[in-house]
């Protein structure tokens, strides 16, 4: 579909769409704020629904939140999706499945507009077949389901729910390309400290390569709650070099990337993760394991180099042999690049208009249209 077709296929649609909004942090929510600034540009009018009670944040204020929180989105939604034309939920596990109990019941029940989710998540498919007995209900209610994981779409079939993979999209013009040749052996990882994306594993590799490289960096850009766990390994190990940036906004991410020259993803679970991709889009080799969806984001030896879940002596060796490789170092962050762009606003927009279902309901309007002129 040319961009053209895209346009007009979006243009003057009403969404009403459904997900965390900045300023809380986290993958799910830069996926509604892209999606929502792009349909703007598009001509779609978006009626946003932040399922976020931010003044609510504080865990002291966890049972509040809990109480108040699915009764402000229903409130939020029923205003919405009253003036839409489709409905679109960005979901994931736990807190983030709030939109499919509260939403799809209230539009099966009162408005029956044409409903879509993504679901987002490392751990998604965990979440499905633990609480299908619940989950499941709730999630044929939804017209068409978009998931980020081969995981996450064999876990629906399980429980018969007919689920597509699409592609998570991402800002390029907020990422420079920079080619990468002679390698120096700054490394960067962006994840949660969480033993999902396992930081440990990242230690290992990096203490391995240190021993080769004496002045090799590692910057660790996130938070969560390993993070003590692994200051302290640094601590023990007396390895210097190593940087924690805690959680940083996205406005400064590109900066962090500009400086390194190996993007390193030691994930045991993943989706889709942007931040691979935002990586790929500054030019920085990916060496990252083959955890989620990441083998169907990455050609393994063109765009990136996969390796073995849990394999740290692999992934040491990969990141060695490509230190002391220009050429290959270079064919690697062009081939990035490239791949990063399939993953822009274009390629996710003519997605999103087979995903809404009107691509052919708009096309025949034309052609009505057309005939009647």
């Amino acid at each position: 579909m040319s961009k053209t077709d895209t346009q007009s296929a979006l243009s003057g649609l009403r969404v009403c769409h459904v997900g965390p909004h900045l300023p809380r942090r986290g993958g799910v929510s830069i996926q509604t704020h892209l999606t929502e600034d792009g349909l703007r540009r598009e001509g779609a009018e978006v009626h946003s629904v932040d399922t976020i009670l931010h003044w609510l944040s504080h865990p002291v204020l966890l049972p509040v939140r809990m109480l108040l929180q699915p009764l402000v989105t229903a409130c939020r939604f029923v205003k919405a999706a009253s003036r839409s034309d489709v409905i679109h939920l960005q979901i994931c596990s736990w807190w983030g499945f709030l939109p499919v109990l509260t939403c799809a019941p209230i539009n099966r029940l009162f408005f029956r507009k044409p409903m879509v989710a993504t679901f987002h998540g490392a751990r998604g498919h965990l979440f499905v077949r633990k609480h299908h007995w619940w989950a499941v209900p709730f999630l044929r209610l939804i017209d068409r389901i978009a998931v980020v994981s081969p995981e996450l779409e064999s876990a629906f079939e399980e429980y018969g729910i007919s689920a597509r993979q699409m592609n998570v999209v991402i800002d390029l013009s907020s990422f420079r390309f920079r080619e990468r040749a002679e390698l120096a052996p700054n490394f960067v990882w962006v994840r949660q400290f969480e033993s999902m994306y396992d930081p440990m594993a990242t230690i290992d590799v990096f203490t391995a390569v240190q021993k080769e490289f004496p002045k090799a960096t590692l910057t660790m850009i996130g938070a969560g709650s390993m993070r003590p766990d692994v200051e302290r390994c640094v601590a023990h190990r007396s390895l210097a070099g190593v940087r924690f940036t805690g959680i940083l906004p996205n406005t400064k991410l590109p900066a962090e990337f500009d400086k390194a020259d190996i993007f390193i993803n030691t994930s045991v679970n993943d989706g889709q993760p942007a931040a691979v991709l935002e990586a790929a889009a500054s030019g920085l080799p990916i060496v990252t394991t083959a955890a989620g969806g990441i083998p169907d984001m990455i050609e393994d030896g063109a765009e990136g180099i996969i390796l073995p879940i849990g394999d740290v002596d692999a992934m040491v060796e990969a990141i060695i042999s490509l230190l002391r490789d220009p050429e290959r170092a270079r064919s690697l962050s062009r081939a990035a690049r490239a791949n990063a762009e399939r993953h822009g606003w274009d390629a996710y927009a003519a997605e999103l208009v087979s995903f809404y279902g009107i691509a052919g309901e708009r096309g025949a309007v034309a052609a009505q249209e057309k005939v009647r002129s």
